[in-house]
């Protein structure tokens, strides 16, 4: 869970926390017990940040649950929506330098595979040139 990209962008709290384990399963519902039991939270720290990210609107509850109440992560939420577009671009980011770092290791050839590839090239040039000579025939034709 340390490793997750939002801690390296808002670094590690109760509330990113809470967050990365609701944008680790966006289409699931928990009960408290469930999250505080997930996170190995205290009850205290747990609820002392838990009720204003549902007041904010970054956390919603399912109200056709009676008990116990559900929560989910609110994905329409602007701040959520950010979030998501933060981490989506340094996980770009981090994908980009990762390609970079690979480097491609020169092929050693043989003479004779050179020579084979340099024929091949010379004969594609005069086909390519032969091509070129028959649509300008083509282009002009000559007249009787």
């Amino acid at each position: 869970m340390e490793n997750s990209l939002i801690f390296k962008i808002y670094g590690n709290s109760p509330i990113t926390r809470i967050l990365d384990f609701f944008l680790s399963f966006p289409k699931n519902e928990f009960t408290v017990t469930d999250i505080i039991e997930e996170l190995g939270m205290s009850k205290t720290t747990f609820y002392k940040y838990f009720d204003n990210l549902i007041n904010i609107g970054m956390i919603k509850i399912n109200q056709e649950a009676i008990k116990p109440k559900l929560y989910s992560i609110n994905l329409s939420s602007p701040i959520i929506q950010n979030m998501r577009k933060n981490i989506d671009f340094l996980s770009e980011e981090i994908a980009d330098k990762e390609s970079l770092k690979l480097k491609i290791k020169p092929i050693k050839l043989k003479n004779i595979e050179l020579q084979g590839i340099q024929e091949q090239i010379q004969y594609l040039q005069r086909l390519q040139r032969d091509t070129k000579l028959e649509i300008k025939k083509l282009e002009n034709p000559i007249k009787i």
